[in-house]
């Protein structure tokens, strides 16, 4: 083999890796522009549920203390909170009664609904109106620490709160009336 066929067998061997190296080059490109457009289309049309911010609340069903049923669900389309608490629970009680006031005098067009943890419906019914708190906006859930929705919300950890958006997705929770005065 002579010099000119060596340098002849060079130039092709560089050509046919340049030729394997731009298919490996096309083909990571090609992958990287299909990982790019496919991860803008995984998101989904609905938060899924749960409780925390981001999510959708799921649904309570209670009935009031006249009978009534609430149905979270019929709220669709207002904003709402929704607050846990227990007579028996002394801080729990005092953020009831400063919520429940402070929507009433400022946001009258807020949903407010107030769930008790209390087994003795009648203890219940005593403290509502000594703290004269509106009664339709009031409900008691008597089976206490054994019920569903106690358990769902992992309120053994303490109770809490929610402010709800319009579609059911939790905005923030654990609000305060000053906490509330810089989110709405």
């Amino acid at each position: 083999m002579n010099f000119i066929d060596c340098v002849m067998h060079m130039i092709r061997f560089q050509y046919v890796l340049k030729q394997k190296f731009m298919k490996h080059v096309k083909f990571c490109l090609l992958v990287i522009a299909s990982l790019m457009m496919s991860s803008g289309s995984i998101k989904t049309e609905e938060p899924c549920i749960g409780c925390y911010p981001g999510e959708r609340i799921p649904n309570i069903v209670l009935h009031d203390i006249g009978g009534n049923i609430l149905d979270l669900s019929e709220y669709k389309g207002k904003k709402v909170i929704v607050n846990f608490w227990a007579t028996y629970d002394a801080c729990s009680r005092a953020s009831n009664i400063r919520i429940h006031n402070f929507l009433k005098e400022n946001y009258p067009n807020i949903a407010y609904l107030s769930i008790a943890f209390d087994e003795n419906r009648s203890v219940f019914e005593k403290t509502i109106r000594w703290d004269r708190l509106e009664i339709e906006s009031q409900f008691c859930d008597a089976k206490g620490p054994r019920s569903e929705i106690y358990k769902k919300f992992s309120l053994n950890k303490g109770f809490k709160n929610y402010l709800i958006d319009e579609n059911g997705v939790i905005i923030d929770m654990n609000v305060t009336p000053e906490k509330l005065k810089v989110i709405l």
